[in-house]
Formats: structure tokens, C-alpha cells, sequence
């Protein structure tokens, strides 16, 4: 299984209690606009990986895996952090 960073989980666990609205760019230079409420595990390839799952912008069900994710942009006013790289 991928992981990330130990000290980068509190941040994506506030993300998930604060259900904060939040711009994901993933290191294909993709960008999801969304709420995320938990993370999980989901399996990729025969290999399984730690994802954030939620609705994005257009109310559409998703999971991003962590390991896909470079930046955290929040979006959601006073918000106790505004911007995480992941990279």
C-alpha cells in the first residue's frame, strides 16, 4: 500500500471533520473542486492505496488517492489552514 507523509494525515482529517471545501491539484495537473467527509481504501491495479472520498462541485460522488494528490488549496472561509503541498 502507497502512503503519505505521517505529519500531512492531520491535515486531510481536518479536511474530512470540517468537511471544508477544498481544491485538490494532483500531480497530473488535474484539479478537483469538492467536499470530502472520510478516507478509505481503495484498490487500484491489484494494489490497494489510501484515498479521500467525497462530492465534488457538480455533486458527483469521488475518491482521490492521497499519493495522487501535490497540493490542497482550502477554499472554505476561516478555515484553520489554507494551503498544504504535498510534494
Amino acid at each position: 500500500m502507497t502512503s503519505i507523509n505521517c505529519a500531512h494525515y492531520d491535515y486531510i482529517e481536518i479536511i474530512c471533520l470540517h468537511q471544508y471545501s477544498v481544491k485538490l491539484t494532483l500531480h497530473s495537473g488535474i484539479e478537483v473542486i469538492g467536499n470530502f467527509t472520510q478516507t478509505t481504501i481503495v484498490q487500484q491495479g491489484g494494489i490497494k492505496h489510501e484515498a479521500i472520498s467525497g462530492i465534488t462541485q457538480q455533486q458527483q460522488p469521488i475518491e482521490i488517492i492521497l499519493t495522487d494528490i501535490q497540493r490542497i488549496d482550502v477554499l472554505s472561509a476561516n478555515a484553520i489552514f489554507e494551503h498544504l503541498s504535498l510534494s
